[in-house]
């Protein structure tokens, strides 16, 4: 009897460690993946930057010019 207990509780042991291994495997490549999507959207938000900086002082006037419309109007109904 107490071999077979022993022999359950290794089967046990093994089975416990290899799960945590697996975990821990799983959770590394999560990891992984994850930091490469992180790159990737650092990649895209720069390349949108970039599209768009010749574009800051258009949308600035652009802004501005709607900023000052708006103004009036307020002015105008007060």
């Amino acid at each position: 009897m107490s071999k077979q207990l022993e022999k359950s509780l290794e089967t046990f042991a093994k089975s416990k460690h290899e799960g945590h291994e697996q975990f821990i495997k799983r959770f590394e490549k999560w990891g992984r993946e994850f930091d490469q999507k992180i790159k990737e959207i650092e990649k895209m938000n720069g390349q949108f930057l970039k599209e768009i900086e010749g574009n800051l002082s258009y949308m600035d006037r652009w802004f501005g010019k709607k900023e000052k419309q708006m103004e009036r109007l307020f002015r105008i109904f007060q």
